[in-house]
């Protein structure tokens, strides 16, 4: 598809390809001289600790923990579930 920059050097994207406005892409120059779009999905700072490799390893785990779900509502039964969970791998 051939196009052409405006006065501002902007370029219309059809609807076909997909993108909103809004989104967020990542404009990569290629040697040859191409420009590649890539749609990306922006991760806040806040949460930018959970896409480390360590975060990832930690969280695949948890997942895959077999114990059971237990509800803790008081101090005591918080003390009783980590006095039970010590020795545990």
């Amino acid at each position: 598809m051939l196009t052409q920059t405006d006065s501002r050097r902007r370029v219309t994207l059809p609807p076909s390809f997909g993108v909103k406005p809004g989104d967020a892409i990542d404009l990569e120059m290629l040697e040859d001289g191409r420009i590649m779009l890539i749609p990306v999905e922006p991760v806040p700072r806040h949460q930018l600790w959970a896409w480390t490799a360590e975060a990832k390893v930690a969280i695949s785990a948890s997942l895959a923990d077999v114990r059971p779900s237990t509800v803790v509502e008081t101090a005591a039964q918080a003390a009783d579930v980590a006095a039970k969970w010590t020795d545990e791998d």
